[in-house]
């Protein structure tokens, strides 16, 4: 898990959210202590880490396989934005895992914690999406 650590840090190195703090720090980090207050489990502790490394940086599928194996390569592929969005604006039908379905609902969650820099109409935008991809998870309110 260190390795996924370093990894991520290193590829995520420079990049800031839109709120100017450090992405990895702001944003990396606190989206795996999110998850792993819910799954103790390696691999879904390594993708969380690793959840934008394909999206946002240089990173490729072939690249995660060769260092961290099939089964942690196809979790952060499942959270990663490829093609054109659905219906709804998004790429919901890529997430087959309850664990991607986890970790991008958090995601998202620390996404709106740190929106305040966005304009209005992206925030409303943002929270619909959000509010579709609960819904489709199959979580209810409660």
């Amino acid at each position: 898990m260190v390795d996924a650590f370093l990894f991520a840090k290193q590829k995520h190195k420079g990049q800031l959210d839109d709120e100017g703090k450090d992405y990895f720090e702001a944003h990396v980090v606190k989206v795996r202590n999110a998850v792993a207050e819910l799954n103790s489990d390696k691999v879904v502790l390594c993708a969380a880490i690793l959840h934008d490394t394909i999206e946002d940086t240089d990173t490729t599928y072939e690249e995660l396989l060769k260092i961290f194996g099939k089964e942690i390569a196809d979790l952060v592929n499942e959270l990663t934005h490829e093609g054109k969005a659905d219906e709804h604006g998004y790429y919901f039908p890529r997430l087959k895992s309850k664990e991607a379905i986890m970790i991008k609902l958090i995601d998202r969650a620390s996404n709106i914690s740190r929106m305040n820099a966005w304009s209005e109409k992206r925030q409303q935008n943002y929270i619909k999406k959000t509010k579709f991809w609960k819904d489709a998870s199959g979580r209810k309110e409660e």
